[in-house]
């Protein structure tokens, strides 16, 4: 008596209560800002109140705005103390994109929030990718950027 997780069947829900506990204290600090390289990644960061471990606690849920496209999820990565970054594969971005982004710990909702890749394109660091492209016929190699 007196023990808050006591017995062989609490341990589980006594878990359970501790992370829906600690869960609610998770706060975003800095809403998610996001930058593109308008190709194929677009790289998002925000910061949390306080240490977090991104990569285990959060996820980053993205989906195209566009009639049958499927969800995505991010996992990030810890960007120093309260700061977490993921980067978002997308294919073919052209300049209507627009994206949902939502962040998740567990099943509390964090954050909701849009992002158009047309808009905030940076070149962070630019790394090689060779393709093939055609053209009227014509099969060329094409070299192009992506962070």
């Amino acid at each position: 008596m007196g023990w808050l997780c006591s017995g062989l069947l609490f341990p589980v829900s006594c878990l359970v209560l501790l992370q829906v506990a600690s869960s609610g204290n998770m706060k975003v600090l800095q809403e998610p800002t996001c930058v593109s390289d308008y190709m194929s990644i677009s790289t998002c960061e925000w910061k949390m109140n306080g240490p977090t471990n991104c990569s285990t606690e959060l996820r980053l849920l993205y989906q195209l705005v566009f009639l049958l496209s499927e969800a995505h999820t991010c996992v990030p990565e810890n960007n120093g103390g309260a700061g977490c970054v993921c980067h978002l594969l997308m294919d073919d971005v052209v300049s209507a994109d627009n994206y949902t982004l939502d962040l998740w710990a567990g099943q509390q909702l964090l954050w909701k929030g849009s992002f158009k890749p047309s808009e905030p394109v940076q070149d962070l660091q630019r790394v090689p990718r060779m393709g093939w492209g055609e053209e009227k016929g014509t099969t060329f190699r094409v070299q192009r950027y992506v962070i």
